[in-house]
């Protein structure tokens, strides 16, 4: 008979912290609905005495009439700019000051109070790169990533890309002190793709190519990862993928298998540990206004 090993499941603890800072970047399709639920949080958080929440929402795109009940625009919104539109209406409802920049910051710095929190909702290699350098380069601390296809979308929740930082991560015993970010699993996400006939979001909508429910249900499990960060202080997976057509869902644990796979890394290098042999591995400024 052989003896089932089980990987036990390592959590990712987030510090105490008075202040988060979460820089939303991407208005669109997901990132519309993720803004509102960023404003629920931080008014939840203001009125139960929780941690304060600093909003602040990035996009150089204009509302266009595509958009509109298929993002959360109204006609009103056509021809304004996407973060801006969204910053004073849930400003607005919530009573919350939210910033909103209405351009593509490039690799421009952003300024951030307590513990930063990136979450992408963007669809561009261009995008991807500049959220990984606001967290190589900038002190962020993690970076909750969105993505998608026509009905099936993951969204990853990482600490850093580089494998030299990922060694001992799980030194600790079991705990877990850094994950990997979603261009480690799916380094594609850095490569700009052959541009294609209407081929955004609201495009592909407006042809029945892309489901109208995926950019809700991808944004509601980017909530869910905010919530349990800044709520509960505790991560116990650190990707979901979805898909759709089938009704199915499926989350990987933070274990010290899976952080293998998605790394390259060997076990006894996630774990600190010195192993006989040769060991190989697989693979401008701004401010947030206050």
């Amino acid at each position: 008979m052989q003896a089932l090993t089980i990987d036990p499941a390592v959590p990712f603890l987030v510090p105490e912290s008075d202040t988060f800072t979460i820089l939303l970047c991407g208005c669109g399709g997901t990132g519309s609905h993720v803004a509102q639920g960023l404003a629920r949080l931080a008014a939840h958080c203001r009125d139960s005495g929780g941690p304060q929440i600093q909003l602040a929402f990035v996009d150089g795109d204009i509302v266009e009439q595509k958009n509109v009940g298929r993002q959360l625009f109204s006609a009103a919104d056509v021809g304004k700019n996407k973060a801006q539109v969204l910053a004073a209406r849930f400003s607005a409802v919530f009573g919350l000051p939210i910033a909103a920049f209405p351009m593509m910051l490039a690799d421009h710095r952003i300024d951030h109070a307590g513990y930063g929190i990136l979450v992408g909702a963007v669809d561009s290699a261009a995008g991807r790169q500049y959220l990984s350098n606001q967290l190589h380069n900038w002190g962020w601390r993690l970076w909750c990533d969105c993505g998608n296809h026509e009905s099936s979308g993951q969204v990853v929740v990482g600490s850093t890309g580089r494998q030299d930082v990922l060694k001992g991560a799980l030194k600790l015993p079991g705990l877990c002190a850094q994950l990997p970010t979603a261009p480690m699993l799916y380094p594609e996400l850095l490569k700009e793709q052959p541009i294609r006939p209407r081929a955004d979001c609201a495009a592909a909508m407006q042809d029945n190519a892309q489901s109208l429910m995926v950019n809700q249900m991808m944004a509601a499990i980017c909530l869910q990862y905010i919530y349990a960060i800044v709520i509960r202080r505790r991560l116990t997976t650190f990707q979901t993928v979805v898909d759709l057509d089938s009704l199915t869902m499926r989350s990987d644990p933070i274990t010290a298998t899976n952080l293998s796979k998605a790394t390259g890394l060997t076990l006894a290098q996630l774990r600190g540990t010195k192993k006989k042999g040769k060991q190989h591995d697989n693979r401008t400024h701004k401010t947030i206004p206050r």
